[in-house]
């Protein structure tokens, strides 16, 4: 809409108002009156750029709507026309009925005329088809399938376009057509003949295609073609229901199968030998079948790839087959019954199946996540299961048969061997060890969880073995107590035991840190195993300690019931002498028993010594007929007591326990010796000689003045806190002054004065007196 004029008189107003206050600002100061006409020009400047910015859009708008005009104008004119050609189709549609009727007659001979055309145009075909199928024959003979496949396109096409005019006729005649089926019979023979020719051509691709890629592209080309045909064939059939013979021939797919067969082929035929042949057939068929995998696949994807089409994928095709064919022919491998060593055989190549040395090969590059499992899951399971179940078998004879072994050489008339720092040990612990870690190496070639399965396995047999072991020693030791002339090395084989349970230990943990440092990673149960295992050793070097403890015993049990008698009193030195001379004659032996096993017995020895002389002391088995016969006896006591202990002072028997015993430990510090002798062991590690106790009671005996008693009960108790009334009261008796009344009233007010105290276990725990 156009402004009114009081509107453009109110913008001029405006503009004027705007122009004086423009002038205004520029005009401020008198100086600036000398640039007026610089102001002038300017603004005329300005004004006539605005001007021609102006008249160009008005120019614009006004071209734009000139060819709007225009065009809207040719649209009309167009709109006519189309009106006007759809009103003469319209006219002329209405005449195609009647010119349906009127041509019907022309239509029937239109159908005769082309059957004839067809007739006329394959009929040198037709009167030639014996000599094309045998010159087509020839043809595939001298190895020209192409042109041999030529021909039989060009018969094909005869007889389908012959049987296709038949097919369009309204009254069809199976006579004629079975007529002309049984005419071109023999181009269905030629077919077949191609297609075998074809199918051995593929049968030997990985043979062929490095020598002769000609003829793989030759056949590969064929199929196509063929393709191609069915396609054409199935796109006639949707039009009008007629299918040529023998169509879709699907010659692709029948190729795949061909390929699929004759990969199998080749997985199959590598098996040279079986079980009865040899007894690592399944290792040499496995290997054979990876060379074979890696280089066909290798061949694949550098020679066949270029020959086959792109839609074929045949690399990723070939992939697929192989890794089928190979799923399917292990499982007939499985259900045909593995033994022994065939399962892990067969488990590490499946685990190595995608690794760098198969299909993940640098050369093939395969994704092996892509494809199905080789073997599903339960499959691999029950293989795995199947293999435990077999070693836990192997595992128990094996360790049964090295149990027996060892057990022979215990009555060999040599001794055990001893190692560079003269220790006594047999080979049953390494050999142990060996066995136990060559099926953990195995089963690591495998996966994580078939060692820590193993690792269970392992250990669980070790703890049973710990019970036929422990049997063992019992029986040799029970033998050797019936008759010790028998076996001569007894003492020498049970320090090598000892010490083959403390190399039991390393070895044991030694697997645990090398194959699963962290047991609760494979189950609670597994560190519970482990932890026996560990302890049913230890336990077993006190089992072991302890028949070196009784036949030193029954050397010298003899000689401590001697103590305190008259023949003691009136002998000298005799009995301790003995001692002294037995504990050497053994000690000979005993230095062969590593540190913490000598200082284990030795310590036992001690302890077992003090309390078979304190109660044999206790015994009252002399009457003193005076004091000064009580105080000799009591003198003497002291000098065997200070002889015995400097006798463990000197080398050997000087070694500490204590400073050794810490040092064993397993398991991360979870087990030490140390603990299992608190656990399960009578045997006290103090720091003080067990044979300070024998000053103290002959003290006892030796006070004259009865009065002073109460200080020598006192200092006593003090010392030894788990001493009992009735072994005071028994003590006190021995002196043969004071009578076993006031003895036990005594002995009752001491220790009533002195009260409860923390009672540690001394070798007065030993002692069992009763009144």
């Amino acid at each position: 809409m156009a402004p009114s004029t009081s509107d453009m008189n109110q913008i001029e107003s405006e503009a004027e108002a705007t122009a004086a206050k423009h002038v205004a600002n520029m005009l401020q100061r008198p100086d600036q009156l000398e640039k007026v006409d610089k102001y002038m020009q300017r603004e005329l400047r300005k004004k006539a750029s605005v001007d021609g910015v102006l008249k160009t859009a008005m120019q614009t708008q006004l071209d734009g709507v000139q060819t709007g005009l225009c065009q809207l104008e040719a649209a009309l004119s167009e709109i006519k026309e189309i009106n006007k050609d759809i009103q003469e189709i319209t006219d002329s549609l209405r005449m195609v009925p009647e010119l349906v009727e009127n041509l019907y007659a022309l239509k029937i001979e239109s159908k005769e005329h082309s059957q004839c055309s067809a007739a006329l145009e394959n009929l040198e075909h037709i009167l030639n088809i014996p000599k094309s199928v045998q010159d087509a024959l020839d043809m595939i003979n001298e190895g020209k399938l192409l042109a041999a496949h030529q021909s039989l396109a060009i018969l094909e096409h005869s007889r389908d376009d012959l049987l296709y005019e038949m097919h369009k006729l309204a009254n069809q005649s199976p006579t004629d057509k079975n007529m002309l089926k049984h005419y071109f019979s023999d181009v269905e023979k030629l077919s077949e003949e191609i297609s075998k020719q074809l199918w051995l051509i593929l049968r030997r691709t990985l043979n062929s295609v490095r020598k002769e890629p000609k003829i793989i592209v030759s056949a590969l080309r064929i199929i196509e073609r063929e393709e191609s045909e069915d396609s054409n064939a199935v796109d006639l059939f949707k039009r009008t229901g007629y299918m040529p013979i023998g169509r879709p021939k699907q010659w692709r797919n029948k190729a795949f199968e061909v390929l699929k067969q004759s990969v199998l082929e080749r997985i199959e035929g590598n098996q040279f030998e079986d079980r009865s042949a040899h007894k690592m057939w399944l290792v040499t068929h496995l290997e054979m079948s990876r060379q074979i995998i890696v280089e066909d696949l290798r061949v694949v994807k550098s020679a066949c790839v270029p020959c086959f089409p792109p839609k074929y994928q045949i690399f990723e095709e070939y992939v697929k087959m192989y890794h089928d064919c190979l799923s399917g022919h292990l499982q007939d491998l499985i259900g045909n019954s593995l033994e022994d060593n065939e399962y892990i055989s067969l488990l590490t190549w499946i685990s190595g199946y995608g690794s760098a040395e198969m299909l993940g090969h640098p050369d093939l590059n395969i994704d092996v996540t892509k494809l199905s499992p080789l073997l599903e899951k339960t499959v691999i399971q029950s293989l795995v299961n199947q293999y435990l179940y077999n070693v836990k078998k192997n595992y128990r004879d094996w360790m049964k048969n090295a149990l027996s072994t060892d057990v022979k050489d215990w009555t060999h008339p040599e001794g055990p061997d001893e190692d560079e720092s003269g220790y006594f040990h047999t080979q049953l612990p390494l050999i142990m060890y060996n066995m136990l870690d060559q099926h953990l190496q195995v089963a690591q070639t495998v996966n994580k969880e078939l060692v820590n399965s193993m690792m269970l396995l392992s250990f669980e047999e070790v703890l049973e073995f710990t019970r036929l072991f422990e049997e063992a020693i019992m029986t040799y030791r029970n033998k050797h107590f019936e008759d010790r002339s028998v076996v001569k090395y007894f003492t020498s084989y049970m320090i090598a035991t000892a010490n083959n349970c403390l190399q039991f230990c390393e070895f044991a943990d030694k697997l645990r840190i090398r194959y699963s440092k962290d047991l609760t990673a494979i189950s609670k149960n597994a560190e519970i195993i482990f932890c026996r295992t560990i302890e049913a050793f230890l336990k077993l070097i006190l089992v072991v300690l302890k028949c070196l403890r009784e036949e030193l015993f029954i050397d010298l049990s003899s000689n401590l019931n001697e103590v305190m008698t008259r023949t003691w009193f009136l002998s000298g030195n005799q009995i301790v002498d003995t001692i002294h001379y037995t504990l050497d004659d053994y000690g000979n032996d005993y230095i062969h028993l590593l540190p913490e096993n000598f200082n284990l017995l030795i310590t036992d020895l001690m302890n077992w010594i003090a309390v078979n002389y304190i109660y044999a002391v206790m015994q009252k088995r002399m009457t003193f007929k005076s004091y000064e016969e009580r105080k000799q006896a009591a003198e003497k006591m002291c000098e065997e007591g200070n002889f015995l202990q400097q006798l463990f002072q000197r080398a050997p028997f000087n070694k500490r326990l204590n400073s050794i015993v810490k040092k064993r430990s397993y398991y991360e510090g979870k087990i030490t010796l140390e603990n299992i002798l608190k656990k399960y062991s009578p045997i006290r590690t103090t720091k003080t000689s067990p044979f300070e106790a024998v000053p103290l009671v002959a003290e006892v005996i030796k006070l004259k003045d009865v009065s002073m008693l109460s200080l020598e009960i006192s200092g006593v108790i003090r010392h030894y806190p788990d001493v009992t009334l009735e072994q005071l009261v028994t003590l006190i008796l021995v002196r043969g002054d004071v009578s076993k009344n006031e003895a036990k009233q005594l002995v009752s007010d001491i220790m009533a004065e002195i009260g409860t105290q923390n009672k540690e276990r001394t070798i007065f725990s030993d002692i069992t007196i009763t009144l």
